[in-house]
């Protein structure tokens, strides 16, 4: 299964989009010949994540397998890490590993940060107040922007509204989650 993600842009009032995918080591083996054949024309691979429990960072197993045939097939790609990171230092750490792990491939869309509340557990993420969240935020996209990247943000609507200090990020793109048939976010 896969989730599926769209770029959009505005142009004489018109929006168009384009039809992505969103893949990490949990997606198996993949025919991204098939994939192109689908219409898909970007993916977002994730490269790693920190655990929540103990802060260790854990690279995806197939990010590169699945960046070269991706590539191969003539699918654009951009890459995520899922952030745990409490402290800016870590987050240099993120970008760091980031940075390292997609040296050799071809990267045509953004480098994000996706930094996520764990629910269901105690994290070591719990008491990341807004404006640490937004610092940590700033810190991996400057890294990123400074190795020649385009860094980006993902989140979801309530982290958005309720965790993190936006105005602090004006100047970054959000890939921002969205569940439902119909756009729920109401800002620009």
């Amino acid at each position: 299964v896969w989730e599926t993600s769209s770029s959009s842009s505005s142009s004489n009032g018109k929006v168009t989009s384009i039809a992505g995918i969103d893949i990490s080591e949990f997606q198996g083996d993949i025919d991204w010949d098939m994939v192109k054949a689908a219409g898909i024309e970007f993916a977002m691979i994730r490269v790693g994540a920190r655990t929540y429990g103990t802060g260790d960072i854990v690279m995806d197993s197939r990010f590169g397998e699945n960046l070269e045939a991706a590539d191969k097939a003539g699918i654009k790609t951009g890459v995520y890490f899922f952030s745990q990171a409490i402290s800016e230092e870590e987050a240099i750490e993120e970008a760091s590993a980031v940075i390292m792990a997609i040296a050799p491939y071809n990267i045509t869309y953004p480098v994000v940060f996706d930094w996520e509340l764990v629910e269901e557990d105690q994290a070591r993420t719990d008491y990341v107040t807004p404006e640490e969240l937004a610092d940590y935020s700033l810190t991996f996209c400057r890294c990123i922007e400074e190795a020649g990247y385009t860094p980006m943000i993902y989140q979801n609507k309530g982290t958005v509204i309720y965790r993190l200090d936006i105005p602090k990020l004006k100047d970054y793109d959000f890939w921002l989650a969205e569940y439902d048939e119909k756009p729920t976010y109401r800002y620009k």
